[in-house]
């Protein structure tokens, strides 16, 4: 359901064609009893993120039943996520999803709820509005976004400025491919050696183009995007632990896409917080090349068999990871 993205109901088809009978309503009680049980596993893997120096956050949306109308409602997924290998970092990868009924800012003031510390997102002013209220967490953002809107733009028709926009962000991307799994000293030493000059002319070019623009224009819109972004979008100069997208974050939230293609929905809020929990555990298990059906059967045993609490880091996946390779 979660690693493989295919629906109860449809694993119920293919047991019952092997002469196996079990209905999708046990396969949903047996996969929310799984989830209750690791919840504490989760819950510590969000604590130990709130405690980097650097996270990813994103959203999307995840559609849910709505019992009460007997239709589909939109819930979200938030996640956040930690990945420092490219700048050689020893933290061990992970990602945590949060199931909410909304999209409002209270949201990710929930889930980041004393973090300090650097986070890359997207432009959505939920995050601004986070980092507003709390001087301890400082924006970085996503070069991938701004970029979006220009690709849009180029498409299919002649638009000069869009595309050398996108020229000038394939020099930043180039920049990055040479510094990618160097220590952040010489990452950010480089980026002040090549790509300042590289985003301070590409600011100083929108600019001027932004002032012989038709204010309405979709082309200034674009521009303008950007240079609201500016401040953030640069904070990468200056730090060498900081991406330039948020990429990361993105390809973690991926798989819920075909789980939301094969599944159309999740049975109510609660079935968005199972889904949640149980998704934490398996792409946290690939982030760190643990095989998730391996982990969780094994996590589950030494779960219900009594587990102390005292040891729970001893059952993150990066220690299973570590067991493993030695």
């Amino acid at each position: 359901r979660y690693a493989d993205h295919l629906p109860l109901y449809r694993q119920s088809q293919i047991l019952a064609r092997q002469g196996i009978e079990i209905g999708r309503e046990i396969l949903a009680d047996w996969t929310g009893t799984a989830a209750a049980e690791i919840v504490p596993v989760v819950r510590r893997m969000h604590e130990i993120l709130l405690g980097s120096p650097r996270l990813f956050a994103d959203e999307t949306t995840l559609p849910v039943l709505d019992p009460g109308r007997g239709q589909t409602k939109k819930g979200f997924a938030w996640a956040i996520a930690r990945d420092d290998r490219p700048w050689g970092g020893t933290d061990p990868p992970a990602v945590v999803f949060h199931y909410a009924p909304g999209r409002g800012a209270q949201h990710p003031k929930a889930l980041l709820a004393g973090y300090r510390g650097i986070l890359q997102c997207d432009g959505y002013a939920a995050y601004k509005t986070l980092a507003a209220a709390n001087g301890d967490i400082t924006l970085g953002f996503c070069w991938s976004h701004a970029r979006r809107e220009f690709i849009e733009l180029a498409k299919g028709k002649t638009a000069p400025i869009a595309t050398e926009v996108l020229r000038r962000i394939a020099a930043l991307y180039a920049v990055e491919a040479e510094v990618r799994g160097q220590p952040a000293e010489i990452r950010r030493a480089v980026r002040q050696a090549k790509s300042r000059p590289l985003a301070e002319d590409l600011f100083a070019w929108l600019s001027a183009q932004l002032a012989r623009l038709p204010g309405g224009s979709p082309t200034a819109k674009a521009i303008r995007y950007a240079l609201n972004h500016r401040d953030g979008l640069v904070r990468f100069l200056d730090d060498g632990r900081i991406e330039l997208d948020t990429n990361t974050v993105e390809r973690a939230i991926r798989p819920l896409v075909l789980s939301r293609k094969n599944a159309l929905f999740a049975s109510g809020d609660d079935g968005g917080a199972r889904w949640a929990t149980v998704a934490s555990v398996v792409e946290t298990c690939k982030l760190n090349g643990v095989e998730p059906q391996r982990y969780l059967t094994e996590l589950l045993a030494r779960l219900v068999n009594g587990w102390p609490n005292s040891r729970i880091d001893d059952l993150m996946p990066w220690c299973w990871a570590k067991a493993e390779n030695g």
